[in-house]
């Protein structure tokens, strides 16, 4: 489910885009969706990376005070030819998505049948509010440590 593509820099290719991004990880094994572990010390590395067989996977390092952000996964093709990345949400977000989600529409529900009050939905609607700030926070925090990784070259 990804849901923004972000082209290289002009003055980028791939092999430079996968080098950098290369370089400013570390390599991990397991799944990044499930990946929850925390880095307080200092390091040079600003992703954990994984290697599928079509694409390469990198997630941003968080600290400890970070826990709350959502976790994005930018994904980027192995095909040469390809001249984009893509970000998607990860396992966690993706459910925590769902679950606003299905909520509303079952707010909405009592809503019109009269079951509940507009009162009551808008602590929902404020958590929604919420979740999608922190979400665009960490997207923004997220893309500019692509960019940081990128200017290393």
């Amino acid at each position: 489910m990804y849901f923004k593509t972000v082209h290289f820099p002009s003055n980028l290719n791939h092999a430079q885009v996968e080098t950098a991004l290369r370089k400013a990880s570390m390599k991990e094994t397991m799944s990044l969706d499930f990946k929850f572990k925390s880095v307080d010390i200092g390091t040079d590395k600003i992703f954990w990376g994984l290697e599928d067989k079509k694409d390469l996977k990198f997630t941003r390092i968080k600290t400890s005070f970070e826990f709350f952000l959502p976790k994005l996964i930018i994904s980027l093709s192995k095909d040469p030819y390809v001249n984009h990345y893509r970000i998607r949400p990860g396992a966690l977000p993706i459910a925590i998505i769902g679950l606003l989600a299905f909520g509303t529409f079952i707010g909405l529900i009592g809503i019109l049948r009269g079951k509940t009050n507009i009162e009551s939905f808008i602590p929902f609607i404020l958590m929604i509010t919420i979740y999608v700030l922190i979400f665009l926070f960490e997207l923004k925090l997220t893309t500019s440590r692509v960019v940081k990784a990128l200017n290393q070259i």
